[in-house]
C-alpha cells in the first residue's frame, strides 16, 4: 500500500521488488512452410512478360482491364480491402483485374486456383502484385455497392467455423504429426473448405491467407460437417482431450463452508468449515483448521467428510500440509502480533526505525524530510512452524524464522515451502539446512509444489492484477499462466492455483467475469475455461487477497 508522508515530506523511492527477467512466457515460435509456386527464372511471366496477354477462351475481354501477378512469395486474396482472406496466393500467380481503390493500394481481381472449381473474386494488395499496365488508368470501386465477377465466386467467408480452444494449431496435413503452420485463439473466425473422410480434421484458410488443417473437435460449427467436401484422409486421429480425474476439496470463502467435488464435476457435497484444506497423501483423510469459541485446532476428518476430530490446539494454528509419509502435519501458528510500520525499509518498530534516524524522530535527506510518524502502523504476525504427529499428538518446532506462512510439504523430499516477509522460501523440515530465498518480491499467494516436486506454482500481483506463474523448483524460468485482458475497467484476477495428481490440470479462482469463480487449465496455461459451472452455480465465492489455501486436489 502507498506510504501516507506529511504535508511537507515527499515519499522515499521504494525499493522495487525482484521482478523475473521475463514477465511472460515466450512466445512459441511459429514456422510458414509455404505452398510449391511457380519459380521466378527464365520463361516465367514476372519477368518476360511486358504487355497482357490474350483472354482466355470463355472469358469476355471487354470486363478485364489488365492482368496481374504475384510479385511476392505469399500473400492473401481478401473479401474486402484489408478483410477477411478467403485464399492465398503464391509468387507467379496469374489474377484477372477489373479495379481498384480509389488510392490504387488495392485492386478487385479474379483468381482461378483450380480448373476444376469455380474462380474466386477478392481484393489483393497492389503492392504486392505486378499489374501489367497503368494503375491510374484503372476505374474505381465503390465498396458499398460492391461488384460481381462473370464466373467467379462471390468473395465472401464461407463456411465459417469459430474456434472453442484458447489454442488451435495449423497443421500442414491432418495430422498430430504434421509441421505447425501457426495458431489460431478461442473466438477466431475460420473459413473451412473441407474435410477429412472420419470428418476429425477441416482444411481451412488462416487470416494471413495460409491453408491447412485443425482438429474438428475445437471448431465450432455452423452446418453439419457433412455438408464439408472431403478433400483428404485423416493421417493420424486427434487425441481425445484429457479428462481430470480425482476427487477436490474447496471453500467457498476464507473459514467459509467447505465442500468435495469429484473432478469430473459430478458428487458436489458440503463436508465441513473452516480454513486451508489439505488431503493426506494417499487422499483418505482431509487436514484443516478451525477457529472456534471452544478453542483454536487443527483438525483431521476422512476425505467424504465423516469422522472430524482435532488432532492438536494452538493460536491461530493455518495451512496443515502433511508429511510425504502421511504419520505427520506441519503447520503455522501465531506466536505474537507484532505491531510496526510498513516503510522502504520494511516493517520496522518505531525504536528500530529511530535508530535508522541516527536517534532522532525525523530525518531530513536530499529526496524530503520524514519522521516516524509519517509511515502507517499495521500489524505482522510473528509466526511460526510446529509438526505434530498423529500417532503421538506431540509437537516438534520446525526451525525457519519468525515470520512464516502458508507451509506446503514437498511431495517426496524433507522440506516445505513457505511465504516470508521477501517473497518465497523453502526450508530443510529435518532441520539439516538453513532456509533459501527463491523468489523475491511482495504480494504472494500460497504457494504450492507440483506432484513430482518439479515446479512451484504461486499467484502474485502484477500492477493492478494477480496473476498465476510457475517457477522452477529452484525459483528461476517464471512463466506467467494467466494474463489479464488488453482491454479492461477494472483489474482482473487469477488466484490460489490447486493442482491435479497427475499434473496436468490447475484448478483457480479468477474474477474475470466479474464475479469469483472457480475455473479449470492445462498446467501450462492452456485451455481455460470454468469449472463445473453446473453443479456450483449455486455457491457464491469470495476471496480477500490473502495467503488462505482455498481448494486441494488429490
Amino acid at each position: 500500500a502507498p506510504l501516507p508522508v506529511s504535508a511537507t515530506a515527499r515519499a522515499l523511492p521504494t525499493r522495487p521488488a525482484a521482478t523475473p527477467a521475463s514477465t511472460t512466457a515466450p512466445a512459441p515460435e511459429l514456422t510458414t512452410t509455404p505452398v510449391p509456386s511457380t519459380p521466378v527464372s527464365k520463361g516465367n511471366p514476372l519477368a518476360t512478360r511486358t504487355t497482357p496477354p490474350l483472354a482466355p477462351a470463355g472469358e469476355e475481354p471487354e470486363k478485364i482491364a489488365g492482368w496481374a501477378y504475384v510479385a511476392v512469395l505469399q500473400t492473401a486474396l481478401r473479401q474486402t480491402p484489408a478483410g477477411q482472406a478467403i485464399a492465398r496466393l503464391n509468387a507467379g500467380d496469374r489474377l484477372d483485374v477489373f479495379s481498384a481503390t480509389g488510392d490504387r493500394a488495392w485492386l478487385y481481381v479474379r483468381y482461378h486456383p483450380d480448373p476444376d472449381t469455380p474462380p474466386l473474386a477478392g481484393w489483393a494488395l497492389a503492392r504486392d502484385v505486378r499489374y501489367l499496365g497503368d494503375l491510374q488508368e484503372l476505374s474505381t470501386m465503390s465498396l458499398q455497392g460492391g461488384a460481381a465477377v462473370a464466373g467467379a465466386t462471390p468473395a465472401k467467408p464461407i463456411n465459417l467455423f469459430r474456434v472453442t480452444a484458447d489454442k488451435l494449431n495449423l497443421r500442414a496435413g491432418p495430422g498430430v504429426n504434421q509441421p505447425i503452420l501457426g495458431q489460431f485463439h478461442r473466438g477466431d473466425g475460420v473459413q473451412t473448405l473441407g474435410r477429412t473422410d472420419d470428418s476429425q480434421w477441416l482444411k481451412v484458410i488462416a487470416s494471413d491467407g495460409a491453408v491447412g488443417w485443425a482438429a474438428a473437435r475445437w471448431l465450432q460449427a455452423e452446418q453439419p460437417l457433412d455438408d464439408l467436401p472431403i478433400l483428404g484422409q485423416a493421417l493420424t486421429a486427434v487425441p481425445a482431450p484429457a479428462l481430470p480425474q480425482g476427487k477436490i476439496v474447496f471453500l467457498d470463502q476464507e473459514g467459509g463452508a467447505m465442500y468435495r467435488i469429484n473432478a469430473n464435476g459430478s458428487g458436489l457435497k458440503r463436508i465441513a468449515s473452516g480454513l486451508d484444506p489439505a488431503f493426506s497423501p494417499d487422499g483418505s483423510q482431509i487436514a484443516f483448521a478451525k477457529w472456534a469459541g471452544t478453542g483454536d485446532t487443527i483438525r483431521v476428518m476422512n476425505a467424504n467428510g465423516g469422522d472430524e476430530r482435532a488432532v492438536v490446539g494452538a493460536n491461530k494454528p493455518r495451512s496443515p500440509t502433511w508429511t510425504p509419509d502421511g504419520k505427520s502435519l506441519i503447520f503455522e501458528r501465531m506466536v505474537k502480533d507484532h505491531i510496526c510500520r510498513s516503510t522502504p525499509f520494511g516493517c520496522l518498530t518505531d525504536d528500530e526505525l529511530r535508530q535508522r534516524f541516527n536517534g532522532n524522530d525525523c530525518i531530513t535527506t536530499p529526496f524530503g524530510s520524514y519522521c516516524i510518524n509519517d509511515f502507517p502502523t499495521v500489524h505482522l504476525a510473528v509466526t511460526k512452524l510446529e509438526e505434530v504427529s498423529l500417532e503421538k499428538t506431540d509437537l516438534r518446532d520446525v526451525a525457519v524464522g519468525k515470520y512464516v506462512y502458508a507451509p506446503r510439504h514437498h511431495p517426496i523430499f524433507p522440506e516445505a515451502l513457505y511465504l516470508d516477509r521477501n517473497g518465497v522460501a523453502a526450508a530443510r523440515t529435518d532441520g539439516s539446512a538453513s532456509a533459501q530465498a527463491l523468489i523475491s518480491g511482495a504480494d504472494f499467494g500460497a504457494p504450492v509444489y507440483s506432484p513430482d516436486g518439479r515446479y512451484i506454482y504461486v499467484s502474485k500481483k502484477d500492477g493492478d492484477n494477480w496473476n498465476i506463474w510457475r517457477y522452477n523448483a529452484d525459483g528461476g524460468g517464471p512463466v506467467a499462466l494467466t494474463h489479464p485482458p488488453g482491454l479492461r475497467d477494472r483489474p482482473v484476477n487469477s488466484v490460489a492455483p490447486a493442482i491435479s495428481p497427475d499434473g496436468r490440470f490447475i484448478l483457480f479462482l479468477t474474477d474475470r467475469t466479474g464475479s469469483w469463480q472457480m475455473w479449470l487449465m492445462a498446467s501450462d496455461g492452456d485451455n481455460q475455461r470454468p469449472f463445473a459451472s453446473q453443479a456450483l452455480r449455486g455457491i457464491h465465492f469470495q476471496f480477500d487477497f490473502g495467503r488462505a489455501r482455498m481448494s486441494d486436489w488429490r
